[in-house]
């Protein structure tokens, strides 16, 4: 085994997964949720066998917590609950068409119980509080400004193959998706793998309370909700909440190549391992190539490592996974076996072969540093020895969320994709247009720069423009619904050819 440089953890998912009740503690009941939550027993009932927010479906053996939101107020939906079987109901208050739901319900075999709190979504994050207090399991908390997604996704799997483990669905990492994520332990659970996002501050903080993680992982520190948080200084203290919440005999994964991620060192009462591509560390990587296959590495300087994923910031990905499993006694052989066959995350640099050209997917979010990492990875496609090389094309959208810096920051991206080598920049909207200026000032051709209004507009542009051989990466943020246009790319060039080469109708 190559061992560290040196020694030092709306149907939501938890609703499915409380259908098996035999997999759930019955902790659930209206008493203790009352106690937990800070609440009062209006109708007391039976036990309940996990926690939802979806009224939808089977409620049966559930315990539904109403949720307001801006656009939603789940107390209209709390007598439907209660009329698809829920166990219980959490609300603030009790309304005439619950209290009837109840009462038509309270001479069965599973009356449900009412409890009442103040707040909701507080009392969602104190039941997933205790709910973790309950188990032993050990739990990995990841945040960072990029990389936490398939980061969990990897850790996830890797974990899996050697104990029982639950993950964060999709992206479930704010104050509804953490506690949902943790209400999936139950007692057979040796490992938790919990998202944990921000959009402002004082968020990272309270999940990490919540949720209690023996491990924790901060992939990268880079400009992204900068409306809420301010600064890049903001995202940097932001992040550090995790960290700082660790327990004294915790460990802390941080990205040594990041110099904000590696000063969170001096906030954790944790130990701390550094992960590296650029120089020695606690878990290190070197001779990073990339290739058809996707990435190599030598871990640790001695042993090879392929990802079948494209990019540097997978080497990092990779090596916190590394990391973090060694820290649970998962065998060397068995992480890197497991890591070797991850699949790629939906529309997170995901490539698609379709009529000769490589279409590089990664139009499920955006901000400048994940920009960066996916021009450094498309760049690093480009075959060495003077073989022909293949065009890149890059098409961008605009970063959002990026506050009074947006303009500077996407001006300098357009900077990056001259520096990086790419063959044709298209633009989409209005918002990107700065990218193109910037790709422009720096150097590139204004015949290689084109912008257009929206995707309707970029398909008509690339279809005919597109020949076997191109790699092309699309990229935005998730707003912006760039996935439309890889859709669209997708739908035409695999469609059959006419003899003038355009898709037939």
């Amino acid at each position: 085994m190559v061992a560290p440089m040196k020694g030092s953890a709306q149907r939501s998912p938890a609703g499915k997964a409380g259908r098996d009740r035999g997999a759930r503690s019955t902790w659930l009941t209206a008493k203790a949720i009352a106690k937990a939550a800070g609440g009062s027993v209006l109708h007391d009932g039976g036990a309940a066998a996990t926690v939802t927010t979806d009224s939808r479906g089977d409620c049966a053996g559930l315990v539904f917590v109403a949720l307001r939101g801006a656009n939603h107020d789940g107390h209209a939906f709390a007598a439907t609950a209660v009329a698809n079987g829920a166990a219980g109901v959490v609300v603030e208050r009790m309304t005439e068409e619950l209290q009837a739901a109840v009462r038509q319900r309270a001479t069965g075999p599973r009356r449900p119980f009412v409890v009442q709190v103040g707040d909701g979504g507080k009392a969602l994050l104190d039941l997933a509080a205790e709910h973790r207090r309950r188990h032993r399991a050990k739990v990995i908390g990841i945040t960072g400004s990029c990389g936490k997604t398939s980061t969990k996704e990897w850790l996830g799997a890797v974990l899996a193959a050697a104990m029982p483990t639950v993950r964060s669905p999709g992206s479930y990492n704010n104050q509804v998706g953490v506690p949902l994520t943790l209400f999936q332990l139950c007692p057979e659970t040796r490992a938790a793998v919990v998202e944990i996002g921000t959009n402002a501050p004082g968020e990272i903080a309270q999940l990490t309370a919540v949720a209690r993680p023996d491990l924790g992982i901060v992939t990268c520190v880079a400009p992204a909700h900068l409306e809420g948080l301010g600064s890049v200084a903001g995202v940097a203290r932001e992040k550090s909440a995790l960290p700082a919440g660790l327990a004294a005999d915790g460990l802390c994964i941080l990205n040594g190549d990041d110099a904000a991620c590696r000063a969170m060192a001096e906030v954790t009462p944790a130990a701390v391992e550094l992960i590296s591509v650029s120089r020695e560390a606690d878990w290190f990587a070197t001779d990073v190539q990339f290739h058809a296959l996707g990435t190599s590495f030598l871990l640790q300087g001695e042993r090879p490592v392929t990802l079948p994923r494209l990019g540097t910031h997978n080497v990092y990905n990779a090596l916190a996974v590394i990391a973090a499993a060694s820290r649970l006694g998962v065998p060397e052989e068995l992480v890197l076996q497991t890591l070797a066959k991850v699949p790629s995350a939906a529309r997170r640099l995901e490539p698609k072969l379709v009529g000769g050209v490589t279409i590089f997917d990664d139009t499920y979010n955006m901000n400048p540093e994940s920009a960066r990492s996916a021009l450094q990875a498309i760049a690093g496609l480009r075959p060495k020895g003077g073989r022909p090389s293949p065009r890149n094309v890059v098409v961008f959208g605009a970063m959002l969320e990026l506050g009074a810096d947006s303009d500077v920051l996407h001006r300098g991206l357009g900077e990056q994709v001259f520096q990086s080598g790419q063959d044709v920049l298209v633009t989409v909207g209005a918002d990107a247009c700065p990218i193109a200026d910037g790709a422009i000032a720096a150097g590139m051709s204004k015949r290689a720069v084109h912008r257009v209004d929206d995707v309707a507009a970029a398909h008509e542009l690339l279809r005919p423009m597109l020949r076997p051989g191109d790699n092309l990466l699309c990229k935005a943020s998730r707003r912006v619904a760039l996935d439309r246009l890889v859709d669209r790319l997708v739908a035409s060039l695999g469609a059959p050819q006419d003899a003038a080469g355009g898709a037939t109708r």
